[in-house]
């Protein structure tokens, strides 16, 4: 029986919501986590299909086909990757940063941010989120998932950036921070079948009611339905032209800093191949 994994964010509810509330029949194996938990059960094989981490595609290379037509996709403002900041972004060379370990495409992005396109080297940190608090030592704390909605709106520190802000300002482009990735084996491939039809059909479902789940999942989060309306609305979840473009131009960055050996190409499943 296949396993899907399920970033346990608010920002992976709109796809999978059909699927978590009963709503449409789901006959496979279900695992939540945050995404560099579940970067490591889709390598290790303990689940089979996931959205997982940008970055996890290209740094095993190979390894994974792409559903097609689904992603997480910030257009701009992303609000829940923050890097909150003691001094200007542009003066943190040098200074101290405090990496989440629960997320690693927001890392690389936050590096390309301060390093190739900001040009400073900070003396990185890492620290687990929702268990250490960084907050009051380092310089500058980078912040992921529901937690960053929160900070983001009662920050003591006088500089917040949003991340997907800075990407779009610098390249023109939306930035992919996941996509729903299989550790592919051709004995499955009846059930991949079935089962990204019924991503597709869960996808239709959340995305046709969005404000009827931002309601029900207010408390479930602790994020107003408003925010959370918002949010989701500053997404793509779809993976076309413009979506990878923006995740090819991600990996070019991130090859140039030595984070993934070379830019991968985008291996996407197609029925039945």
């Amino acid at each position: 029986m296949l396993n899907l994994g399920h970033i346990v964010y608010s920002n992976c509810y709109p796809i999978h919501a059909g699927i978590l509330t009963g709503k449409i029949p789901f006959p496979f194996k279900i695992t939540p986590g945050i995404p560099t938990e579940l970067n490591r059960y889709l390598i290790e094989g303990k689940v089979d299909v996931s959205p997982s981490s940008s970055i996890e595609y290209a740094v095993n290379a190979g390894k994974y086909l792409i559903l097609p037509g689904l992603s997480i996709t910030s257009r701009d403002r992303v609000m829940s990757i923050i890097l909150e900041s003691r001094f200007p972004i542009e003066e943190l060379d040098k200074k101290s940063v405090a990496l989440t370990t629960a997320s690693a495409t927001s890392v690389v992005l936050l590096r390309i941010i301060l390093e190739l396109f900001q040009g400073v080297i900070p003396d990185f940190t890492t620290y687990e989120q929702g268990k250490e608090d960084p907050y009051g030592l380092a310089d500058a704390t980078l912040t992921i998932g529901d937690l960053a909605i929160k900070r983001a709106a009662a920050s003591s520190l006088p500089h917040v950036y949003d991340l997907g802000e800075l990407w779009r300002r610098e390249t023109g482009l939306p930035f992919v921070f996941a996509l729903w990735q299989v550790n592919y084996r051709k004995n499955i491939e009846k059930d991949l079948a079935r089962l990204y039809d019924i991503l597709i059909i869960s996808k239709q479902y959340g995305l046709s009611r969005m404000e009827e789940l931002a309601g029900s999942g207010a408390d479930q989060f602790g994020i107003p339905a408003e925010t959370l309306l918002q949010y989701w609305g500053s997404f793509s979840y779809d993976f076309g032209p413009l979506e990878q473009k923006g995740l090819m131009a991600y990996y070019r960055h991130a090859a140039e800093l030595g984070v993934i050996d070379a830019v991968p190409d985008l291996r996407i499943w197609t029925r039945g191949e």
